[in-house]
């Protein structure tokens, strides 16, 4: 049986959330208890084989690789983003990283399991669907797999049908099912360094197509100061996610990006302003006994002395 073949009965399992290729012999797959190896998989023959199977998925969507690029990002068979690394940057051999990406569904059925899928945070999940309701910002942080994209495209499934919603992504994983929903994916540079489009260059093209709701796949770079000021100049009821450890670490982290990125010198009283201004809730997620879960809900209630005055109103047991 092809390798790739192989795969298919843990691409397939909708449990299944991330595998893992550590080289082309141990695959580590992630069911919801974290990532557990595979003691039985046979996959590729030798290094070689791997190889090829990466460069012809890779070839399929229009990517390539080379020593200038080690690092390749991209979705792999139509379901799973991918991220490669290739050596000498990665050492010993090839290692490929699957995530699998939501399905993009009918609203009124995403609609009724979104709540099904956070009842045990009920409370938060209520709050949060006010909040998109009646427009306000809302923020989600979170670790690696905690949950983060999920509670954003369901979040989204609550946004009424004629408002327009633009996605920033690098790579596709935001899919509500929206009828006015639209991707755009930044792009890295050629071998050559030319090319690249990065997510600031798109945020500065939505603000030009008429977007009701800014969706922002992941928070980390120069395009934090520039949605700071969209978020203070009419741009209400945007989404966005990013890392961090909690929800008030996230409003740090939020902070910190914009002063490292800016250029003319602003104030940290000035960011935070933007940021009590333009920001109304922050949720946090994390696993909990192995479930996803709202860990924490806060309220950004404004700023006094150039402090963020911050309301935590949920909280998850332990």
């Amino acid at each position: 049986m092809e390798p790739a073949l192989k795969l298919s009965p843990y691409l397939e399992d909708p449990r299944v959330t991330d595998l893992c290729l550590n080289g082309p012999a141990r695959l580590f797959i992630d069911q919801g208890n974290g990532m557990e190896q595979v003691p039985e998989w046979q996959g590729f023959s030798d290094e070689s084989d791997f190889r090829r199977f990466i460069l012809d998925q890779l070839s399929s969507i229009g990517r390539s690789w080379d020593a200038k690029l080690p690092f390749v990002d991209g979705v792999f068979f139509g379901t799973h983003r991918a991220h490669v690394a290739f050596p000498p940057i990665a050492a010993g051999g090839i290692h490929l990283s699957l995530r699998r990406l939501p399905r993009a569904e009918a609203l009124e059925i995403s609609r009724a399991q979104a709540r099904a899928r956070w009842q045990l945070d009920q409370v938060a999940w209520d709050l949060l669907v006010h909040g998109v309701r009646a427009s306000e910002t809302i923020l989600i942080s979170g670790s690696t797999g905690s949950g983060k994209t999920t509670l954003l495209s369901d979040l989204l499934g609550l946004i009424p049908e004629p408002e327009r919603l633009i996605a920033l992504e690098d790579t596709a994983e935001i899919r509500p099912g929206h009828p006015h929903f639209i991707g755009l994916l930044a792009r890295p540079p050629n071998a050559d360094g030319c090319g690249e489009v990065t997510i600031r260059d798109l945020l500065r093209q939505t603000l030009r197509m008429r977007p009701d709701r800014i969706l922002l796949g992941e928070c980390r770079g120069e395009e934090v100061l520039d949605l700071l000021q969209a978020l203070n100049s009419g741009h209400r009821g945007t989404l966005a996610t990013l890392h961090a450890n909690s929800a008030r670490d996230a409003l740090r982290r939020i902070e910190l990006l914009a002063l490292l990125n800016s250029r003319s010198g602003v104030s940290p009283g000035w960011i935070r302003e933007l940021l009590a201004n333009g920001i109304q809730w922050v949720a946090h997620l994390d696993r909990i006994g192995g479930i996803r879960r709202i860990r924490s809900l806060i309220r950004v209630e404004g700023i006094e002395r150039e402090t963020l005055c911050c309301r935590p109103v949920y909280s998850a047991l332990p």
